[in-house]
C-alpha cells in the first residue's frame, strides 16, 4: 500500500497519520504525549513555557517510525503541521539556541520596568511602538505570538544579530530534509507581523519594532516541496531517503482541510481544549472581533478563536472536584465528574429552566476584562445539572455569535454545519446545543486527527496527486461533510 503521511506537532500530543487517497481513508494513527517541556517550577509560576525542541523532534520521529513499522507501507510524501505560534532561536548552523518558547508563554506580559509595574508590559510597549501597523495582521497580537516574544528577547539583550528564528513545525521540516527552515503564510500569520492581505512580511512594522527581517524565516508557498528526506532521517523513521516533504502549514488550517469538503457552503465548529468557529472566505474581509487567517494556498479563514472551549467546561469540572474535596471530603476521578455532569445536564430541559450563563472566564476578544456570569438562579434551577446545561448552552451561543459576526462582515451564509474535536463530538449536550443554536444538523468530521490528515493532504498536493488543497479536501473528506 502507498500512503501519504501527516505529522502534527501538537502542544499536548505528537501525531502521525497515514492516509490512503485511493480509498479516502485514514489507514492508521500513532500518537504520543509531547513530553518535551522543560519549564522549571519557578518559571512556570512566572507564566513561562519552555520546551526542548530536539526532544520534540525525536518524539515526532518516534511516532512516524512506529506507524510505518506497524503498517509496512510505502510513503509517497510527508506533510507537517503543528502549533502556529512559538519561537525557537537557531545559530548559523541551524542548531537550537536555548529552549523553544511556546505559544502559552506570558513573558511579553511582564512589566517593562519590574520595579514600576504601572509603566506597562512589553506587549503594551510593542503595540504602542507599532501603532496602526498591526491593523494589517488579521488578528489581535497577544503574548505567545512570535513578534511579542522576539520583542521581549531584544529588549532583554537575548536576540543576537546573527541569530535566526523558526517555529516547531518548520523546524521539524528542516530536520526531515536538511534544508534551512521556511514558513508559509498560514504559520507566518502567528507572528503578528504578516500583512495578511498580501501574504508578505510587514517590513515597515518590523522596522518600527526594532526587529530585523533577517530574523524571520523566508516565506514559501503552501503545499510546495520543502525538500526530501535525508538518508540519516530515513534510517530513524523507516521511510525511504528522497521522500518529498511539503512546507508545513498551520494546524487550524490543516484541520479545516481535513474536516470540510465543501469550503464555501460550510461552517466548521471545533471544540478541543480551545474552540473555533471557522468559515472560508475567498478574499480578505474586515475581521471585527474575529481573526482573519490565511488559508492553505489561497483564501482565508474568518474565525472566532479560543473564547470558549473544552477548558471552559473543565473549569466547571474543577469547581465540583474542589467542592467535593474541600466540602464533602470525597475525592473523585475528574473524568467521572465530566460524565456525571453531562448526564445531569442531559436530564435538564433546554433553556435550563431560565438559568443563563455567559462562560467568559478569561475574557473575550471584544473585552479582555469580561468575566463569566450566571443569571436567573432560582430554587428550582440551582443544581449541578442546570449549571452544567447553562454553561454548555452559553458555549454554543458564543460559537454561534462568531458565525453571525462572520456573516455580518461579509461571509456568505452557510448551509452545512461540520463538527470536530472531542470536546464537541463526545459531549451530547454540547452537540445538541450547537445544533439548536445554528439551526442545522451537525455533521461530524469524517476523520479523526483532522490536522494530521490535512497535513498529509498538503503533501499529496505538493507532489501533484491533487491540483489544489480544495480538490484534495473534496476527494478525501467526501461530499457528506
Amino acid at each position: 500500500m502507498t500512503v501519504f503521511l501527516g505529522i502534527d506537532v501538537g502542544s499536548t500530543t505528537l501525531t502521525a497519520a497515514a492516509i490512503d487517497t485511493a480509498d479516502s481513508q485514514v489507514v492508521d494513527v500513532e500518537r504520543a504525549p509531547n513530553d518535551a517541556e522543560v519549564t522549571s517550577p519557578v518559571d512556570r509560576q512566572r507564566g513561562r513555557s519552555e520546551w526542548d525542541m530536539s526532544r520534540m523532534v525525536a518524539g515526532a520521529f518516534g511516532v512516524a517510525r512506529r506507524l510505518i513499522d506497524r503498517l509496512d507501507v510505502n510513503v509517497e510524501a510527508v506533510g507537517v503541521t503543528g502549533q502556529q505560534q512559538g519561537l525557537q532561536l537557531l545559530d548559523a548552523q541551524g542548531e537550537p539556541v536555548g529552549p523553544f518558547i511556546a505559544w502559552q508563554d506570558q513573558r511579553a506580559a511582564e512589566p517593562v520596568a519590574p520595579d514600576r509595574p504601572r509603566t506597562g508590559s512589553y506587549l503594551d510597549l510593542m503595540l504602542e511602538t507599532g501603532g496602526g501597523g498591526f491593523a494589517l495582521s488579521g488578528c489581535p497580537v497577544i503574548t505567545g505570538y512570535i513578534a511579542p516574544t522576539m520583542f521581549w528577547l531584544k529588549h532583554n539583550d537575548l536576540l543576537p544579530a546573527h541569530v535566526r528564528t523558526t517555529t516547531a513545525p518548520e523546524f521539524l521540516v528542516a530536520r526531515l530534509t536538511g534544508e534551512a527552515p521556511v514558513i508559509d503564510p498560514t504559520n507566518a500569520a502567528g507572528s503578528g507581523v504578516l500583512d495578511v492581505s498580501t501574504g508578505g512580511w510587514n517590513i515597515s512594522l518590523i522596522d518600527d519594532l526594532g526587529l530585523r527581517e533577517s530574523w524571520f524565516q523566508p516565506l514559501a508557498e503552501s503545499c510546495s516541496v520543502a525538500g526530501t528526506l535525508t538518508a540519516e532521517v530515513a534510517q530513524e523513521t523507516g521511510m525511504p531517503a528522497g521522500t518529498p516533504v511539503s512546507v508545513a502549514s498551520g494546524d487550524h488550517q490543516a484541520s479545516f482541510a481535513g474536516s470540510v469538503a465543501e469550503y464555501e457552503s460550510s461552517v466548521l465548529v471545533n471544540v478541543g481544549t480551545g474552540g473555533q468557529t471557522s468559515v472560508f472566505v475567498p478574499g480578505p474581509l474586515p475581521r471585527g472581533s474575529l481573526q482573519l487567517r490565511p488559508f492553505i494556498q489561497d483564501g482565508y479563514l474568518l474565525a472566532g478563536v479560543g473564547v470558549v472551549g473544552g477548558r471552559t467546561y473543565r473549569t466547571l469540572r474543577d469547581f465540583f472536584a474542589l467542592a467535593g474535596e474541600e466540602i464533602l471530603n470525597a475525592g473523585s476521578d475528574p473524568e467521572a465528574i465530566y460524565t456525571r455532569l453531562t448526564e445531569r445536564a442531559g436530564a435538564v430541559p433546554a433553556g435550563a429552566d431560565g438559568l443563563r450563563c455567559t462562560p467568559f472566564f478569561t475574557g473575550t476578544s471584544r473585552d479582555a476584562r469580561k468575566r463569566a456570569e450566571f443569571t436567573g438562579l432560582s430554587l428550582a434551577n440551582f443544581t449541578p445539572g442546570h449549571i452544567a446545561r447553562a454553561l454548555l448552552e452559553g458555549m454554543a451561543a458564543e460559537l454561534r455569535r462568531s458565525y453571525d459576526e462572520a456573516v455580518e462582515l461579509g461571509a456568505t451564509p452557510r448551509s452545512r454545519l461540520v463538527g470536530s474535536g472531542n470536546g464537541l463530538l463526545l459531549n451530547p449536550v454540547l452537540r445538541t446545543s450547537v445544533e439548536s443554536c445554528f439551526g442545522m444538523t451537525l455533521q461530524p468530521a469524517r476523520h479523526a486527527d483532522a490536522a494530521a490528515a490535512g497535513a498529509a493532504l498538503c503533501g499529496a498536493v505538493a507532489v501533484g496527486k491533487y491540483a489544489h488543497i480544495a480538490a484534495a479536501s473534496r476527494a478525501f473528506v467526501g461530499s457528506g461533510a
